[in-house]
């Protein structure tokens, strides 16, 4: 008898025959007969495919500045924001799969002290990999990531930047009258205090300096310094000052701070059946990602159209196998591509064409001792041979 090593996380089952006869191995399908799977042997899966769609949403915050309402009084600005609001966009949709064990295709492998030798290697969710050979792949295909929020930097935060302290000197002239015998004498006392400057002041200061930059910027490039500065120091100092104007127009202009939400929504083709587009989630410009179709929404679909290629060997197969035959060899899967259509209303935002499992067709091999080895993510024969002792 004959012992392998375990290789990564598969699952290897050593089986001896008997010197003398061997008999072939017998594959049922759990479903279809229940009553075959008293005996040893091992169970496997065959695999369906989960079509993943990555959805990458964009949230954009506008928050107004805090000088919005002088914008155009003292800068000839109407193109800004006035109040604070947010707004989503579908930024990217990516289409990918994955697989997982179909529950309906269950298969019970059936062995005694006759079978002939035979290795087999599993994944660790008990699909089918190899037979007789060892499979040392390490790319099988993983399961959905975890949906993530990125944080946002709060536009908030960016305002406050002056280009003085924000209090003022405040003179005041107090009268008094002092009446002396017959006269009276009028006293003026200057009484000087520290106040809090006003906003369309702090305004007029703000909008003062952008103007003296714009000045700046123009005596630079039309040479009035007379200093034969170099390209390069004229290109830092243009964009340095250039940096700095815009950082202050945002005090009128407002900002927008944008960040990226990712969700990812599987589906799941129904092999036996032909359905229409199937709603993944809905899609508003002012509340984002949402469940329910409210006023506005628009529905963001999936659909897997069927290329119907393996519909001619459907019904071949179908009348060539017996699922009473005692002997019966592994189960393997031809897969049919398909075309995955995302839709935004009605506009396709993406398609791919990719292998689905279960709209292809399920057949099995001869109940002979065969070096097998399959594509895990299909459930498909990648190569197969007469096993050698």
């Amino acid at each position: 008898m004959k012992y392998f090593a375990l290789i990564a996380t598969t699952v290897a089952i050593v089986l001896t025959a008997s010197c003398s006869e061997k008999k072939h191995l017998a594959t049922v399908n759990v479903q279809r007969t229940p009553a075959r799977t008293a005996n040893d042997g091992f169970y496997y899966f065959l695999p369906r495919t989960h079509i993943a769609v990555d959805v990458a949403i964009t949230k954009t915050l506008h928050q107004p500045g805090p000088f919005a309402q002088f914008a155009e009084s003292l800068l000839g600005l109407e193109q800004v924001i006035r109040t604070p609001s947010t707004t989503y966009s579908i930024a990217e949709i990516s289409i990918n799969s994955f697989a997982e064990p179909d529950p309906d295709h269950l298969y019970f492998v059936d062995f005694n002290e006759q079978s002939a030798p035979t290795y087999i290697s599993l994944s660790e969710s008990g699909l089918i990999r190899s037979v007789n050979k060892a499979y040392e792949s390490n790319d099988y295909p993983k399961g959905p990531g975890e949906s993530k929020e990125f944080g946002h930097f709060d536009a908030e935060a960016t305002f406050n930047y002056f280009i003085d302290i924000n209090l003022q000197e405040r003179i005041d002239t107090i009268l008094e009258r002092v009446r002396m015998d017959t006269m009276t004498v009028e006293r003026q006392t200057l009484r000087r205090s520290w106040v809090e400057k006003s906003t369309d002041v702090r305004a007029k200061e703000v909008a003062d300096y952008i103007l003296k930059i714009r000045d700046k910027k123009f005596d630079l490039i039309t040479g009035f310094a007379e200093i034969p500065y170099s390209k390069e120091a004229l290109q830092y100092m243009y964009d340095e000052m250039n940096r700095k104007e815009n950082d202050y127009l945002a005090l009128f202009t407002g900002l927008s701070s944008s960040s990226t939400i990712r969700y990812r929504y599987t589906y799941i083709p129904d092999g036996t059946q032909t359905t229409g587009p199937a709603t993944l989630f809905y899609f508003s410009r002012n509340e984002g990602v949402i469940s329910n179709n409210l006023p506005g929404s628009i529905p963001v679909s999936v659909e897997a159209q069927r290329t119907q290629a393996t519909s001619a060997l459907a019904p071949l197969v179908q009348r060539i196998q017996d699922d009473r035959s005692p002997n019966r060899g592994f189960y393997y899967r031809i897969p049919e591509h398909s075309t995955v259509i995302i839709r935004e209303g009605n506009s396709i935002r993406a398609e791919a064409r990719l292998p689905v499992s279960q709209f292809g067709v399920v057949t099995t091999l001869p109940p002979y001792n065969l070096d097998i080895e399959f594509h895990p993510n299909t459930g498909s024969i990648k190569s197969v041979g007469i096993a050698t002792d």
